[in-house]
């Protein structure tokens, strides 16, 4: 890599947008109606979207009584797993969680639900990363992020830094933004959580189409 393009890739993001309380998500933490019933807490309070990294960080500074998001921000270098919530439970209860906490909680319903979920990691040296498109959310609290881990199933999937974001055509290695990343390995799924899962991205599937059991939009996952 020559001088100029290790320059570009390693130009900091500004503060507002790279802190310990912004997250990069690709998943419902991004859907308004997800977001607000999460951090009902707050009051009221505006969600602010842009696709300018400028103009995000100008908004987070100027309303940081407002949840600021910015979009099509590329998370790069991570390993994708698909998985059923029948591992997820699985996985939770062998790290100790309570799955009963979980249900009180109105996070999970008593009954499992027949969905398949995308769960990603760093991708370790020597691995193949690909990348997930999402977004940044900007101005959350502390007390808000606990809210978040109990969601993202801590501690199946933690708060990690990210490796490296690409925002339009420039990338980022970021100091504190971090990501919900999946902390079981993907390899101890058995036999029967294999077929289920390949049951659940089938059914009643129509050709080109994403499984209406996904649970991630079109154009999340990028080769």
């Amino acid at each position: 890599m020559n001088d100029r393009n290790q320059s570009k890739k390693l130009k900091p993001l500004p503060a507002e947008l790279d802190n310990d309380t912004v997250i990069f998500s690709y998943g419902s933490l991004l859907e308004h109606k997800k977001l607000r019933e999460l951090l009902k807490n707050r009051g009221e309070f505006k969600i602010l979207e842009t696709v300018d990294a400028a103009k995000a960080a100008g908004l987070a500074k100027a309303n940081p009584k407002d949840i600021v998001i910015l979009k099509s921000v590329r998370l790069e270098n991570v390993r994708v797993s698909i998985v059923t919530e029948t591992i997820l439970r699985r996985w939770y209860k062998n790290m100790g969680g309570n799955l009963q906490e979980l249900i009180d909680a109105e996070i999970i319903t008593r009954e499992i639900l027949q969905a398949v979920f995308l769960v990603a990691r760093p991708a370790k040296p020597g691995e193949k990363g690909k990348s997930l498109n999402g977004g940044l959310i900007c101005n959350l609290s502390k007390e808000e992020l606990s809210i978040l881990d109990k969601y993202e199933w801590k501690p199946v999937l933690e708060r990690t830094r990210a490796p490296e974001l690409k925002i339009g055509e420039r990338a980022f290695v970021p100091e504190h933004i971090t990501f919900y990343a999946g902390t079981e390995p993907a390899g101890d799924i058995t036999s029967e959580e294999k077929a289920d899962r390949a049951r659940l991205l089938n059914l009643n599937r129509k050709p080109g189409r994403l499984s209406p059991q996904a649970r991630w939009q079109r154009q999340v996952r990028r080769r």
